[in-house]
């Protein structure tokens, strides 16, 4: 499905709940201000400041571009946009065409405008639209990606099953995002301290999968798995950064009785508990011809 702006979810989407986590006011205002709209985690080189968190953002969105490997001029996916960030910048730095899709209306009418203000509206595009079916021919990409994205995907299989049929053969795939180690392997006070922050942002992909399961998801849609990375090393210096800056604004909040307002200080301070049970994975495919 893919549409106008203010389109209707079927299937299992909680687009109420989307809506909650993505439309309170204080969501919106850390990742403006405190993100610059980004809605991403950041990638830190070894031996590089872990508190310049905006150079790790760009950082990752330059892996996603090298990780993509395709020629200016390449169409692709950005499944899940937000405001369009990681779409210009695969636009401006690898000069990709870039149609992002995305569920919350108020983050495609921003993805238009800033890419307007960017002059970047002949090589992006953005469209309310469900990355678990999309009304697109098949073979429209030459590339797909999901920038933490396939974490809310309530089929995480059926979103894949889509990338693939989107994708031309010989077309890409990189996904990137946290993925939790197997139950079995998580004291139980973790998952205590898991179970309902996956509630509460809206995260049923991360129920569905875990670190030693999503590359098998990835092969059983018709991908060849080309690398899966465990990238935790390169995240963790970010999630440092953002603990360290923002759990005494938090702890305020938390004695104030908001902190149900502010989810994007939630994933930064009470996840940071789980920061060695949560793995930061890359995965590239291939779609064969």
């Amino acid at each position: 499905m893919i549409g106008e702006v203010g389109g209707q979810a079927r299937g299992g989407l909680d687009l109420d709940g989307l809506r909650r986590v993505y439309g309170t006011p204080g969501h919106r205002l850390f990742y403006t201000l405190v993100c610059r709209r980004a809605r991403h985690w950041g990638w830190t080189e070894p031996g590089q400041s872990k508190w310049r968190c905006w150079r790790a953002q760009r950082q990752l969105e330059g892996v996603l571009g090298r990780k993509l490997a395709l020629p200016p001029g390449s169409r692709v996916l950005d499944a899940g946009c937000g405001s369009g960030v990681v779409a210009r910048q695969m636009a401006a730095r690898f000069g990709l065409r870039v149609t992002g899709v995305d569920l919350m209306d108020f983050h495609v009418r921003e993805a238009r405008r800033l890419s307007a203000r960017a002059a970047l509206e002949e090589r992006t595009a953005f469209a309310w639209g469900d990355f678990h079916e999309l009304d697109l021919p098949a073979g429209s990409f030459d590339g797909v990606y999901s920038m933490e994205t396939l974490c809310h995907a309530h089929d995480p299989a059926r979103a894949l099953a889509e990338f693939h049929r989107l994708l031309r053969p010989g077309g890409r795939l990189v996904l990137l995002g946290p993925a939790a180690v197997p139950r079995a392997e998580m004291p139980d006070t973790q998952q205590a301290l898991l179970d309902p922050y996956l509630d509460a942002m809206v995260l049923p992909g991360a129920r569905r999968y875990t670190t030693r399961t999503l590359g098998g998801l990835i092969t059983g849609a018709g991908f060849r798995l080309e690398e899966e990375l465990d990238a935790t090393p390169y995240y963790l210096p970010t999630t440092e950064a953002l603990y360290g800056y923002f759990r005494l604004p938090y702890a305020v909040l938390r004695r104030l009785g908001a902190t149900e307002h502010w989810l994007g200080l939630r994933s930064t301070v009470e996840m940071y508990e789980l920061r060695h049970h949560i793995a930061w994975m890359v995965h590239t495919a291939v779609k064969e011809g």
